[in-house]
């Protein structure tokens, strides 16, 4: 068990069963469960459940644990690309905004290949009007969690909780 979930747990010591505790409670109760594997710990269902059912309600606010400055949840769906990709996009709309990041981009240079030993060639066989870069693109890795909480842990440095909220 790391220090962060020793700090929440101590904030949430003894008020996991009260299902009328006070909203800051509920909050610290909240952090310490998304802090670990709150699925796994039957002691984290009833907050975890009271939170689910409570984001259905209109007005909803996501409760905050205020003695570890936690904040509201955020949820970034896709993953960071990978090293040398750039976040893409598969639509643009007709005034040119952006729509969802969900791809992963690269330039590449086709008019040069690394066959013959480190020293680059030059590809001979390219058509005219063809060019020389183009961009190769996947699909953005999706996160399994998430949904994440900053909070300050007992160190005083911030940190991120991430977490899902699959029943």
């Amino acid at each position: 068990m790391t220090k962060s979930l020793l700090f929440a747990a101590a904030l949430a010591a003894g008020s996991l069963y009260a299902s009328s505790a006070p909203a800051s409670e509920w909050g610290c109760q909240v952090l310490l469960c998304v802090s670990g594997n709150w699925q796994a710990t039957p002691s984290c269902h009833p907050p975890m459940y009271r939170l689910i059912a409570a984001m259905k309600a209109p007005g909803f606010s996501w409760p905050t644990c205020p003695d570890a400055n936690s904040s509201a949840a955020r949820r970034e769906v896709y993953d960071a690309c990978p090293e040398g990709w750039s976040v893409g996009y598969s639509d643009v709309g007709h005034d040119g905004n952006r729509s969802v990041p969900n791809k992963c981009e690269k330039r590449e240079n086709r008019c040069f290949n690394h066959r013959d030993g480190n020293r680059p060639t030059f590809n001979a066989n390219r058509r005219d009007g063809d060019t020389c870069e183009r961009t190769i693109s996947m699909s953005r890795p999706m996160r399994s969690r998430p949904w994440y909480i900053e909070y300050t842990d007992a160190k005083g440095l911030r940190q991120k909780a991430w977490f899902n909220l699959n029943i």
